[in-house]
């Protein structure tokens, strides 16, 4: 293997202080990204949860008032909902960055292969990208040609700027996969809490509270991590979720009345 060529003469190298605080820099920048992107993905998790158990519970509890079996019923229909909820998130979730990485790792294995076969097709393609962002043509190819004359800039550059995505992968399946199944349970847990110390028409109400409550905090994070107004974020989040419990009610009239489903009475 041939060493690496130098740097032009006229170039001359950053202070060494420099280079360290940029690379400070880009580490705390790629820090908080990670975390803006792990804050998202809680949050997507407790919403689904709540919202998903909130009209299950609101449903079923509507669907069976004044049966001798309600309370059973809210009990079991929840929690079976929850942990198939917990288990087909966390699945989801794994495989879906699972793919995700494999296909990333895919089309950089491709881009490399192609660096090393093609140099000449890559150096046109990288002319034709910069010449697409406003750089002038012969600007373009200098700035092409310099850029490949350092293997690993080259590299990343063509997987950046081509594929459209980071030459570094931090992609986490079981991670995910994990944060996902844990954090949907956690929002599963608000609706179905009331029902286990109370019964009847104190139940759905405590637990509708319960559930506007966290849906509040559930916005106001998500806020937090987009930039978004607080309120902003608050009120969608309870807008939905005033939806999911609207209907949840809706559908635990309508549907027993249209199959005709009769539980027993107290």
């Amino acid at each position: 293997m041939g060493s690496r060529p130098s740097p032009p003469a006229d170039l001359e190298p950053a202070p060494r202080h420099l280079t360290r605080d940029t690379n400070v820099a880009q580490g705390s920048e790629r820090e908080r990204l990670t975390w803006q992107t792990s804050i998202r993905e809680v949050v997507f998790g407790v919403q689904d949860g709540l919202l998903t158990t909130l009209g299950l519970t609101t449903g079923v509890a509507t669907a069976t008032a004044g049966a001798a079996v309600a309370h059973t019923t809210i009990l079991i229909a929840g929690f079976l909902g929850a942990l198939a909820g917990m288990i087909s998130m966390g699945t989801g979730a794994y495989l879906a960055t699972s793919a995700a990485r494999d296909l990333k790792h895919q089309a950089i294995h491709k881009e490399r292969g192609e660096l090393a076969t093609k140099p000449e097709e890559e150096l046109a393609e990288m002319v034709e990208i910069l010449a697409e962002r406003g750089v002038p043509i012969e600007e373009a190819i200098q700035l092409s040609k310099s850029l490949a004359r350092y293997p690993k800039l080259w590299e990343e550059t063509h997987i950046e700027k081509e594929l459209g995505i980071s030459s570094q992968l931090h992609d986490a399946p079981l991670r995910d996969g994990f944060v996902m199944a844990g954090t949907f349970l956690l929002g599963a847990i608000l609706p179905i809490l009331p029902y286990i110390f109370m019964t009847g028409l104190p139940a759905v109400l405590v637990s509708l509270a319960l559930s506007a409550v966290g849906l509040a905090t559930v916005g106001l994070v998500k806020s937090a991590a987009t930039g978004q107004r607080l309120w902003v974020g608050g009120a969608q989040v309870l807008l939905v979720g005033t939806g999911a419990a609207l209907a949840g009610y809706v559908f635990g009239v309508i549907l027993p009345r249209a199959f005709g489903l009769h539980l027993p009475t107290a």
